[in-house]
């Protein structure tokens, strides 16, 4: 078993910016009146703030996770969340994506590796590679 603390663990907003501003420009590039334009910007806006919502309420601020042989726990004052970590689960440069299933339920959970110390970081993604691999094998 192995315990550490997720602390300011901040997401960034700069790709989901990005799409929505490229997706934006590249309709605005194909309709003719200026007011499918503004309309379409408007759109992407309001599904950027969205989108950004919805990655909020999967990328807690703070808490404490614990790692366990066969099991994850991630526990903060928002929620708790406890299951086994799936092959869903992304390992991206500066965060992890965890997929979690639970008893009933699936759950997302992002950890920024700005938000733990690095051998914490390091043991996050080596647990959700022996899970990924784990999973791949037994199919």
């Amino acid at each position: 078993m192995y315990r550490f603390t997720v602390v300011n663990n901040k997401a960034d907003h700069r790709p989901v910016v990005l799409f929505f501003c490229l997706l934006s420009v590249l309709l605005g590039l194909y309709l003719s009146s200026f007011f499918s334009i503004i309309i379409c910007v408007i759109l992407n806006g309001i599904a950027a703030w969205w989108v950004w919502q919805k990655i909020m309420a999967i990328h807690p601020v703070n808490g404490v996770i614990i790692l366990e042989p066969k099991s994850v726990r991630f526990e903060s004052g928002r929620f708790k969340i406890q299951g086994k970590i799936t092959a869903k689960t992304l390992i991206l440069t500066n965060a992890v994506w965890l997929h979690i299933k639970g008893f009933n339920q699936h759950h997302w959970l992002i950890i920024s590796a700005n938000g733990v110390d690095e051998q914490s970081y390091a043991r996050l993604k080596r647990a959700a590679l022996i899970a990924i691999n784990g999973e791949e094998e037994s199919k």
